[in-house]
């Protein structure tokens, strides 16, 4: 009998769950193949640097680094496969000006994931690059719509929130983006109204703040507080509003769409507009998405681009 012990976070597939696996990934290649997207298979290894530009600390935390045999220097196992998308187009799709894409495959995590204890997923999700605005805003909501359909979720709903809105509450704060982020995701109006008692928010932008931590920040919030806060909170609430608007006419029931702006993005490359997905069965997001320009930026090519990504593992599991 073997005496190697197997790496705390990490499984084989075999027999009905990689039929399973591979099943509706090829299922959800095809809604994507249908709408325009081609695939696009990135190293499972990248330098660090290609990996964390954009990202900061949310991806370099959850990053395994090497030095490579073979000279190639320090070497990392990708925990995210956004970047790479990003670092692809910057030089290798340099030419193009737009870019439809998709993509599935493994990542791995330096840490267990804290709900699941897993240090891996199968990551599947669609970049499309180019768009600006709403346009692209409007074909990616609606494709994560399609996959969630095509997965047979019951009672799927896409959740839409607007990073801009967010920032706007906090324009006066002294705490960063960074911190506020996860401190609005734990929906807490104990810790949020804690941490208000000793930060510099001004009174209309506390209350509002406390909606968000309450589970109130629906149409009908950005409603009650627009032309209350500022014109970047304005922008951004007609930006949101417009954006869902438009996508719930091009869905056919299957998938509901809501605002929610306490929605916050899994890693702060994202700006502009953030979602994500929920079914029933399962407590936690099961989609995440949202606009990244800064990430393209900061490859060195300016460039609109959103998209999003899920765990294919973990839709098996639902």
């Amino acid at each position: 009998m073997s005496t190697i012990k197997p790496i705390l976070g990490l499984d084989d597939a075999f027999g009905d769950r990689a039929k399973s696996l591979r099943t509706l990934q090829f299922k959800l290649g095809k809604v994507y193949e249908d709408a325009g997207f081609s695939e696009v298979i990135p190293p499972l290894v990248e330098r660090p640097e290609a990996l964390n530009s954009g990202a900061g600390s949310f991806l370099s935390d959850q990053t395994i680094v090497f030095s490579d045999p073979a000279n190639a220097g320090i070497l990392a196992i990708r925990p995210d496969m956004t970047p790479q998308i990003a670092r692809i187009v910057a030089t290798r799709l340099h030419q193009e000006n737009q870019l439809k894409l998709y993509y599935s495959g493994q990542v791995m995590l330096a840490r267990p994931d804290v709900r699941t204890g897993s240090r891996q997923q199968w990551q599947t999700g669609v970049e499309c690059l180019g768009l600006a605005g709403m346009e692209g805003d409007v074909e990616v909501i609606h494709l994560a719509a399609l996959s969630m359909a095509a997965a047979g979720f019951k009672d799927a709903v896409l959740q839409v929130g607007h990073m801009g809105i967010i920032n706007a509450l906090i324009d006066s704060s002294t705490t960063s983006l960074e911190d506020w982020v996860a401190l609005i995701a734990r929906y807490s109006p104990e810790d949020l109204r804690a941490h208000l008692a000793k930060d510099h928010v001004s009174g209309i932008a506390q209350d509002a703040l406390m909606s968000l931590a309450s589970g109130q920040a629906d149409g009908g919030w950005l409603q009650a507080y627009r032309g209350k806060i500022n014109k970047k909170f304005d922008k951004a609430a007609d930006e949101l509003a417009s954006l869902v608007s438009t996508v719930q006419s091009k869905l056919s029931g299957e998938v509901a769409i809501e605002i929610d702006a306490a929605v916050t993005p899994r890693f702060l490359y994202h700006n502009g507009m953030v979602f994500t997905g929920f079914a029933s069965g399962s407590a936690h997001a099961l989609l995440h998405g949202g606009r990244y320009d800064k990430m393209m930026a900061a490859h060195g090519r300016d460039m609109p681009a959103v998209g999003f990504s899920f765990d294919l593992w973990a839709w098996l599991d639902t």
